[in-house]
């Protein structure tokens, strides 16, 4: 079976799918309370600013919802998920794609400080170990995901399997802008529809940016974010048409996953632990047949077990890993930040 993961960063779930959220009650609360120096009201409860369904603009994104629901309720689902904080993207990404908590890679913000993710293999290098022969892409607007000269990155670069081809990374740039990164977001679907279609990688991770710019610029409660929310939507459904079409014409076995990493609040911004931010969501969808076994199993599910999930659903079992200690310092437990303002400069 390939792999698609679509990561659309900082779309809130309850503004794209507000129907398929009000019908799971494991939307409603985190099922896992975040640390006290992450939390946006450290002396009481966490604000929400979820949008009552009555309220909710409709159909934003009836891609995603689409993929949900399949054809019928064993193709497509969604699946509640509750991220941990700090809610930053690069925190947020980093354990989505190597299965690790913000302690285990050790990324505690944007800036990467003193990240471990050298240790920590990315979904398509687990794809990769698994099976040598196996073709993998990645595809992103921010440098983070792709560049060895960026602060990751988080997907590895695998220099060999990038000279035959067996590797591939785009990464198109842009000047920090919004309208030059929303024009990075259509390179970055315009680069990888067209490999998904024509070449049909066997693992491939693409990530979109505009959604978060333009909540950080305009707030999640702005027509601005609801019309971005639409074109990421769309964005999605163009790699979706270009592995549907390898199915139907190929007979290809394909799993499409789609993901966030944090919401937003009103006005725009995360980081903390209000409910809105923290609510994520995983899609999961098998091209023209019934989902795994195990794609079925869970309620809902934490940043750091989204990897497992996927590598289990495609079948891509992994080595013994029988010495662990290998080469690694345990002098120092990484706590992350102290939020200490004798650091903050």
């Amino acid at each position: 079976m390939k792999l698609l993961l679509i990561c659309l960063d900082g779309v809130r779930a309850d503004l794209a799918m507000p129907d398929l959220v009000a019908a799971d009650p494991a939307f409603a609360q985190p099922d896992h309370p975040g640390e006290r120096r992450f939390a946006a009201a450290p002396d009481g409860p966490a604000p929400d600013h979820t949008v009552a369904l009555a309220s909710a603009p409709e159909n934003l994104a009836p891609t995603l919802c689409r993929l949900a629901r399949g054809d019928d309720s064993s193709q497509g689902r969604v699946i509640p998920m509750w991220m941990t904080p700090p809610t930053d993207s690069g925190p947020g990404w980093a354990s989505i794609l190597t299965g690790s908590t913000h302690e285990e890679c050790n990324v505690w913000w944007n800036e990467f400080v003193g990240h471990d993710l050298a240790r920590r293999p990315d979904v398509l290098s687990r794809l990769y170990f698994a099976n040598p022969a196996a073709r993998t892409i990645a595809a992103a607007t921010w440098d983070a995901f792709t560049c060895a000269s960026g602060p990751g990155p988080i997907i590895h670069s695998r220099v060999d399997q990038q000279r035959t081809g067996q590797h591939q990374l785009f990464h198109p740039g842009h000047d920090g802008s919004l309208e030059s990164l929303l024009s990075s977001d259509d390179a970055v679907r315009t680069w990888a529809s067209w490999k998904l279609l024509h070449e049909g990688p066997d693992g491939a991770v693409v990530y979109f940016e505009g959604a978060d710019a333009v909540a950080h610029a305009h707030g999640a409660d702005s027509p601005e974010y609801h019309r971005q929310i639409r074109q990421v939507d769309e964005t999605t459904r163009y790699l979706v048409k270009a592995v549907c079409e390898r199915h139907e014409q190929l007979g290809e076995d394909w799993l499409i996953a789609v993901t966030t990493d944090h919401g937003h609040k009103p006005e725009g911004g995360h980081g903390e632990d209000e409910v809105e931010v923290r609510r994520a969501f995983l899609v999961l969808h098998r091209v023209g047949s019934r989902l795994p076994e195990a794609a079925t199993r869970p309620q809902s599910v934490r940043s750091h077990e989204v990897m497992g999930l996927l590598l289990e659903c495609v079948g891509a079992t992994q080595g013994s890993w029988q010495a662990p200690g290998l080469g690694v310092v345990r002098d120092i437990s990484p706590q992350g930040p102290t939020r200490d303002p004798r650091f903050e400069w």
